[in-house]
């Protein structure tokens, strides 16, 4: 079954807190259950770093045609696809199935709410985290001109 949906929010702080209440939702579904594993193999340190990459080039970023299309992780597993908020639910999804504390975080949630990424709790502190660009790391995302992505 395809878990897929198109939902008008009645303002973007409505449609932040459904985007951040998603990955808890995915992260016990059995298909994020099954890479979780692969993940859990390495060292708690490790895992979100693994992760990253792997939502950055296992998962093509696309973005949504014209409205906001929301699916959960198991979709966007299935497809090999998905836009920032498809990669940083999966991000937090499988950080979570993993051990490893982290959340989406709205970017300008009471504007124009145009991109959502993650963040993640290293040492004491939350780090920032961007699944859709290419040439970021945790804690570390580079300026717009600078971002590459697999955009297609």
């Amino acid at each position: 079954m395809i878990r897929a949906r198109i939902i008008d929010f009645p303002s973007n702080a409505a449609k932040a807190r459904y985007m951040k209440a998603g990955s808890r939702r995915d992260e016990l579904l059995p298909e994020v259950q099954r890479w979780a594993a692969v993940f859990r193999r390495l060292p708690l340190a490790d895992r979100a770093a693994a992760i990253l990459k792997f939502c950055q080039y296992a998962i093509d970023y696309v973005r949504d045609p014209r409205r906001e299309v929301l699916e959960d992780c198991a979709v966007t597993l299935m497809r090999g696809f998905g836009d920032c908020d498809a990669k940083a639910r999966l991000f937090v999804a499988l950080c979570r199935a993993c051990g490893v504390v982290a959340r989406e975080r709205p970017v300008r949630p009471e504007q124009d709410f145009p991109h959502i990424l993650a963040e993640v709790y290293v040492n004491g502190q939350w780090l920032p985290v961007d699944p859709t660009i290419l040439n970021s790391s945790i804690g570390r995302i580079p300026p717009g001109w600078m971002a590459i992505t697999n955009y297609w």
